[in-house]
């Protein structure tokens, strides 16, 4: 089986920023250790979970949210265009380079959630203001994932009201085409 996709010529940038990724988080475990007097080893759960929660928040925050849609767009290239009277913005990555990267970066949820979790983490155990800053994250994060899911629920009854309308239809289609 042969498997197609587009040219890349990211993948020099992809190394350099893994290599990047891996540089911080040694540094990051240097300092944590030095700071701590050693390696910690657990964290209480509810710690975990707001950690992860705040980690989901940033995550999304980056990637999807209008709010700083600006701050992704500083690394792609955007023109206007109008079609059919309305007017649409077209976004692409610049061709190649370090901002292409930085672009693929801000894009994907899975890259993003590594860097905010390192920064979490490290911000858990170096700074004890911190805490307030990931409750409130996770607060938000609980709060989108709220959302989420009433938004999923909201499209299921949704699509079922609408296949329901359909069966009805082809229904009293069939009982009008036997008469």
């Amino acid at each position: 089986m042969i498997h197609k996709r587009h040219k890349e010529d990211q993948n020099l940038w992809n190394f350099i920023f893994s290599v990047f990724f891996m540089c911080v988080l040694v540094a990051a475990l240097y300092v944590m250790n030095l700071m701590r007097g050693g390696f910690l080893v657990s964290v209480p759960p509810f710690d975990a979970l707001l950690m992860a929660l705040a980690t989901f928040r940033i995550t999304r925050l980056i990637v999807y949210d209008k709010i700083t849609r600006w701050f992704r767009e500083l690394f792609a290239y955007s023109r206007e265009f109008t079609e059919g009277g309305a007017t649409y913005v077209e976004i692409q990555p610049f061709g190649s380079g370090f901002r292409h990267t930085i672009y693929d970066l801000l894009q994907c949820p899975w890259c993003i959630g590594i860097w905010s979790a390192l920064a979490v983490v490290f911000f858990y155990f170096i700074y004890p203001w911190a805490w307030s800053i990931i409750f409130f994250l996770a607060l938000a994060g609980a709060g989108s994932l709220i959302q989420i899911w009433a938004n999923g629920v909201g499209w299921k009854a949704e699509n079922l009201k609408l296949d329901s309308f359909e069966r009805e239809s082809r229904g009293a289609r069939s009982d009008h085409s036997g008469l």
